[in-house]
């Protein structure tokens, strides 16, 4: 099972240079993979979702699988997003999809049993 990593401090960048539709890899402007990643670090059987070009017609969904400075191996057209090329400069940022929130959802429905009344705060 592949764990989804997160980051509240991923800092947006832009691609160094433009990939094409086939791409498995892609790199992000000098020095800026570190803060893209925002303190997590992808290692095998794990994934961090980031957006190219987000909130454009060109918008797809990758999940970063492996990471070398400021190349990053990628899963293309994930969460529903069509594989397609990105130009020089455009947007990468992280983001959460209604994929990453289905894959929660499941964990909790699927591994752990029920808070028992006894914990839930009911407030006064």
């Amino acid at each position: 099972m592949t764990t989804r990593l997160f980051s509240s401090t991923s800092v947006e960048t832009t691609l160094a240079s433009g990939i094409n539709g086939n791409a498995t890899s892609m790199t992000v402007a000098t020095g800026e993979g570190v803060p893209l990643l925002g303190g997590v670090t992808v290692t095998a059987g794990t994934q961090f979702t980031v957006a190219l070009d987000p909130d454009t017609n060109l918008e797809e969904i990758v999940f970063i699988t492996a990471s070398a400075t400021d190349t990053f191996t990628i899963s293309r057209g994930e969460a529903g997003t069509s594989n397609v090329a990105h130009s020089t400069g455009a947007s990468v940022k992280h983001v959460l999809t209604s994929d990453d929130l289905n894959a929660f959802e499941a964990g909790l429905t699927n591994e752990q049993e029920p808070i028992p009344t006894s914990f839930l705060y009911m407030g006064a």
